[in-house]
């Protein structure tokens, strides 16, 4: 690095340890004390007792459990699969023939177990509202992610202000299940034509 050691501690040491190697083979040749130049703190050098109990040689094992301990409660505690609802994109509801207003929903599957999974999905509290689901149970690999995109089919008197709440399932027939509220859209005249 082109420093002189005899100038002290310099920005430019890159703590290689070189000059500590260098300086003990001399030092050994010459049959002189050894540790001339070695890693220490001022304190140290200026004599005071070296502590081996300190602070923060407890504080940071700690925090390190600590963290590792919460790392691995929340990976233990993980669900096996995670489930989005989201609106389809479009217009936000269609009035069909039948006079039903249907609503299109995009259902994001992330399998995070170890296994193809086939997820069933259902309404929840819609009694007279319909679901048309294309592949239902959807099949989603280990590790992976499948979107499903159905549709919700409710009589126009179901809503109430042009909206209605219901509840979509998805469950794997292994023991997850997930219930998401939904809110459907719809014409704000309810049942009046």
């Amino acid at each position: 690095m082109g420093m002189d050691v005899r100038d002290g501690l310099q920005m430019e040491c890159i703590h290689c340890a070189q000059c500590i190697d260098a300086c003990e083979t001399v030092m050994t040749k010459l049959g002189r004390p050894r540790g001339l130049i070695r890693h220490s703190s001022r304190a140290e050098l200026q004599g005071e007792p070296r502590r081996w109990l300190r602070p923060r040689l407890v504080f940071y094992p700690v925090l390190l459990v600590l963290v590792l301990g919460a790392l691995t409660v929340a990976l233990a505690r993980r669900a096996p699969a995670d489930v989005t609802v989201l609106r389809g994109s479009g217009s936000p509801f269609v009035v069909l023939p039948s006079g039903e207003v249907s609503n299109q929903v995009r259902i994001k599957i992330a399998n995070r177990s170890r296994e193809h999974r086939r997820y069933l999905i259902d309404l929840a509290g819609a009694d007279s509202i319909r679901l048309i689901a294309p592949e239902n149970p959807l099949g989603v690999a280990a590790g992976k992610t499948a979107t499903a995109t159905v549709f919700v089919a409710a009589p126009r008197a179901a809503f109430a202000g042009g909206q209605r709440d219901i509840g979509v399932r998805v469950s794997d027939g292994a023991g997850f299940s997930s219930l998401s509220t939904f809110r459907l859209l719809g014409p704000s005249d309810g049942g009046r034509s």
